[in-house]
């Protein structure tokens, strides 16, 4: 096949980027880089999208992402009802005794700090509307094709693709690659990328059914339960989208692979295990699907090499507690998105993108470490003592490094905290606080998305004029914006603005197209010239011009 490669003269398909892997992260990052014009080819070896529920909820992060695509109200059609009630059980059997209450953390799906709410879709309700998007957005998808082999250059990569059902070969250039195939991730084994991490915590062979128990899940205001008997001990599951899916749960339990094969798990063994979990011995049950999966948490050694990157499960693999897997995914496709587009479209020098790597492989060693000790506290008797807050872990980090401008007390601030005591640092999410128009309320969040937008306080004329004449310098697409005072763009009652984003009246923050702050001036005092100056490096800095 590397013959194919390496005597190419032409080839059949020419894309900016090409996308190794077509589930979630994959068609995500293939949305956000439409979003921004960019073309994109995805290959997943699958038919089609995912028949597993799998990911089991988005965030109130994710959804705020997914809004800046605007694909929200495509979601929310989807979505099942979800409570932010439900909480994880620990009982005998979920007809039998209960035992503990876990206190399932729901913060990182409902919380006043986001315009929107978090949601329990599954994935396989979730991939269909972001493959729609996606395709109508411009998005080249193939399913049933296959990545066969691809080399590196100084200008690009050349692949080699094919079609699993005709066998049918085709050649394809692209200037970048991402590899979001998953967690045994080709790509990264071709690329020789290692792991490093905790590694394997446990096989589980899962099984999703029918039964009629929704009442009993009902009854203990739970969406999971652990449960241990003399029978059977593992997890019991209601899927989210069981409404509009009645009936449709999973349960896991934990098997030895070097003892084990799935030829051990016949149905009227499966059958028997689902009754000891539900407590109820006659009740009917039909098996829909079986798999066996690992429970591993392992982080690649680099996200990226060269013109190559690694999302999602390729990049790094958690276990499923709080459900932040995927939606780390989704946040990593959002980082690597833009600056992908900044580079192609040429406002930004290649070294910008290094700045993936440095942004978000320190947040998922954390993250799935916190994600770990999550696992490890709730699936144990009386662990009223959790500590791991999901949504400081999905909201609340910051980038001490990298597509940002540091200030001089950065080094004293920590990693990861609650994110309402963040006031506008460099590296960490912009706030969301009303804002007023033309009688109308929106949020600051809903400005963010498709470029670089400078926000300045009531008196900030030096930095808006500055900002101004800088996106003619640098021909970088802006928007800008003052907020709160006579003649303003946004009315923003009281001082909500200035105290969220931490500066005086006369300051500004600039914040990148992923939501996140860039750089910020506390009090614009110097010249109108000067401040051009001091923009101009600021915005050279984070785009590595």
């Amino acid at each position: 096949m590397n013959n194919l490669l390496n005597n190419a003269s032409t080839f059949d398909d020419t894309v900016s980027v090409l996308i190794v892997g077509g589930s979630l992260v994959g068609l995500s990052i293939s949305l956000f880089l439409a979003r921004q014009g960019i073309r994109s080819l995805v290959v997943e070896r699958h038919p089609g999208t995912a028949i597993h529920p799998r990911v089991s909820g988005l965030t109130a992060r994710t959804m705020e992402i997914f809004r800046s695509a605007g694909i929200e109200e495509e979601i929310r059609r989807e979505e099942p009802p979800f409570s932010r009630e439900f909480g994880v059980m620990f009982v005998e059997s979920l007809a039998g005794q209960p035992i503990d209450n876990l206190m399932e953390d729901m913060s990182a799906y409902f919380t006043a700090l986001s315009p929107v709410e978090g949601n329990g879709i599954a994935q396989d309700l979730l991939e269909p509307v972001l493959r729609a998007q996606a395709e109508q957005a411009g998005v080249d998808v193939r399913y049933n094709t296959e990545m066969v082999s691809f080399v590196m250059d100084t200008d690009g990569i050349s692949a080699v693709i094919r079609d699993r059902s005709s066998g049918n070969i085709r050649r394809v250039r692209a200037q970048y690659m991402v590899g979001a195939d998953g967690s045994k991730s080709g790509v990264r084994s071709q690329l020789g990328i290692g792991q490093h991490g905790e590694g394997t915590l446990c096989h589980l062979v899962s099984m999703v059914f029918d039964a009629d128990i929704h009442e009993l899940f009902e009854h203990l205001n739970a969406h999971m339960c652990f449960f241990a008997n003399e029978t059977a001990s593992g997890s019991l599951v209601l899927y989210p989208g069981t409404f509009r899916r009645p009936d449709l749960y999973r349960l896991d339990v934990i098997y030895d692979p070097d003892e084990e094969t799935m030829d051990d798990y016949p149905e009227e063994r499966c059958t028997a295990l689902i009754r000891a979990a539900i407590g109820m011995a006659d009740i009917p049950i039909a098996i829909r699907k079986m798999l066996t999966w690992e429970m591993a948490g392992r982080i690649a050694d680099r996200f990226q090499h060269g013109r190559i990157f690694l999302v999602g499960d390729s990049a790094r693999v958690q276990p499923p507690s709080g459900g932040l897997g995927g939606n780390t995914g989704i946040a990593e496709a959002h980082n690597l998105a833009w600056k992908l587009a900044a580079v192609l479209r040429g406002e930004a020098g290649p070294d910008l993108l290094s700045t993936y790597d440095v942004e978000r492989r320190p947040i998922a060693d954390y993250t799935v470490e916190q994600v770990i000790k999550l696992s490890q506290q709730r699936s144990q008797e009386g662990s009223e003592g959790i500590t791991v807050n999901t949504l400081h872990l999905n909201m609340g980090y910051r980038y001490p490094i990298g597509a940002i401008v540091p200030e001089a007390d950065g080094g004293d601030l920590p990693r990861v905290q609650s994110p309402e005591l963040w006031r506008g640092q460099p590296g960490t999410r912009a706030a969301h606080i009303v804002l007023e128009k033309e009688g109308q309320k929106v949020s600051a969040l809903d400005l963010f998305g498709a470029r670089f937008v400078l926000l300045a306080g009531p008196g900030g004329h030096n930095v808006l004029k500055a900002a101004q004449r800088v996106q003619e310098i640098l021909r970088l697409p802006m928007d800008i914006y003052r907020i709160g005072g006579h003649g303003a763009d946004f009315g923003n009652s009281g001082n909500d603005f200035l105290d969220a984003y931490g500066i005086t009246s006369t300051g500004g923050v600039l914040v990148r197209p992923d939501g996140y702050i860039g750089w910020r001036t506390l009090a614009a005092e110097e010249s109108k010239g000067a401040m051009e100056q001091v923009l101009t490096d600021a915005l050279s800095a984070i785009l590595c011009r």
